[in-house]
């Protein structure tokens, strides 16, 4: 019995001797695991190279990562998987992830990354990560070693058709006629000041008599200028009357707004050819008004198209155009939008009474009422049919 007893326990310890001399083993081979990992991983440093942070949909956006490990002689080499991470608005054009060599008397390591940009918005590239494992499998670690970065997706452009690009001009060379009559620099009208009027225009000697701010509001030529005023409003592309699959599929009119957004830019483009400044207006959230690009920029204006949204509470066109001439944009209005109504129509041509003309675009072709009305206040009817229409331009 006491033979047998003392057996048992001899087993009994020699099999506990052996478990912890195991888990020993496996605690320092994860600890010289990390230390060899933490030696690879702790010393990379990379960077990011994109010719630029802006990119049109349908382009390829292309970027550089370049990564440098350590310049210690007894440092280890070690091949790493590097991964860069891309937003659902992008389609990896070409691997977003490879196999690159690091380590002293390495030359720094060059992963190339190429993505189609499929949607518009703000998105991010990014991070790009490493991934550090040690010669045993026992440890895996993901570092980031490019911080992520914004990358703006401005909306593409529609081909417009040379009778589009001829009304465009007429209604910029109609507009340049009107602001430049009457005469000289000293053809003024003088009005209280309003926030956002350029200082250079403040008269300080009326200003000093008259106890307030007040501004020159010259008649002399100028040079021609142009606002695009985007409709957000959801009901204005809905029920556009296009083909039953077409409207199946776009019950919400999210579609045709995004057409829309297109040709917004497009006729932006076609504007900033031929005018000195292009001012994008939206309605904001609030109630306010929303104005993009007052530098004059076209960038400025593709970028505040990247942004905006359409929405079921978004005031209509003619309640935010009234608040523009009280920013010193003197020009033609682009109004885009999905359907126009007679009443609609009329309310546009009304608001804008006394000011200069100009374009409506929309992307269904508009009744021959409405175009009558238009036709009287002095404006151009440009269509760009969204798909589903079966009408062509």
């Amino acid at each position: 019995m006491a033979v047998g007893i003392g057996l048992v326990g001899g087993g009994l310890v020699a099999t506990t001797s052996v478990a912890v001399s195991a888990g020993l083993l496996l605690l320092v081979l994860v600890v010289l695991g990390f230390a060899m990992a933490y030696l690879v991983a702790a010393p990379l440093r990379g960077n990011r190279t994109a010719p630029r942070a802006m990119v049109q949909v349908g382009e390829v956006y292309r970027e550089r990562i370049t990564l440098r490990g350590s310049t210690v002689t007894f440092a280890p080499r070690s091949t790493l998987l590097v991964r860069e991470q891309l937003d659902d608005a992008f389609a990896s054009v070409s691997e977003a992830e490879a196999y690159v060599e690091v380590g002293p008397a390495v030359p720094p390591a060059v992963f190339e990354v190429e993505a189609l940009a499929m949607h518009r918005g703000r998105t991010a590239v990014g991070p790009v990560t490493i991934r550090v494992e040690d010669p045993f499998g026992l440890l895996r670690i993901d570092r980031p070693v490019v911080a992520a970065e914004e990358v703006v997706v401005v909306p593409a452009s529609t081909p417009l058709s040379a009778m589009d690009t001829g009304a465009l001009a007429g209604a910029v060379s109609a507009d340049e006629g009107r602001v430049g009559q009457g005469g000289s620099a000293d053809d003024s009208e003088l009005r209280p000041y309003r926030p956002g009027d350029p200082i250079r225009r403040v008269h300080w000697g009326q200003s000093a008599r008259r106890g307030e701010l007040h501004v020159r509001q010259t008649t002399q030529a100028q040079p021609p200028e142009a606002v695009i005023a985007l409709d957000l409003r959801r009901e204005s592309y809905q029920r556009l009357g296009r083909d039953d699959l077409a409207e199946l599929s776009d019950l919400g009119g999210d579609q045709a707004f995004e057409h829309a957004v297109v040709v917004a830019a497009s006729v932006a483009r076609a504007l900033a050819a031929r005018t000195s400044r292009v001012v994008l207006v939206t309605d904001d959230l609030g109630g306010a008004t929303r104005h993009t690009g007052d530098a004059g920029g076209l960038t400025d204006v593709l970028v505040g198209l990247a942004d905006v949204q359409v929405r079921s509470d978004a005031r209509a066109v003619t309640d935010v155009l009234p608040e523009v001439r009280g920013r010193d944009v003197h020009g033609m209005t682009a109004v885009v939008t999905g359907h126009c109504t007679a009443e609609q129509a009329a309310e546009l041509v009304s608001s804008t009474s006394g000011s200069s003309r100009g374009i409506l675009a929309t992307i269904v072709p508009p009744e021959p009422v409405v175009r009558g009305i238009l036709d009287r206040g002095g404006w151009r009817t440009l269509v760009v049919s969204v798909p589903g229409t079966g009408v062509t331009r």
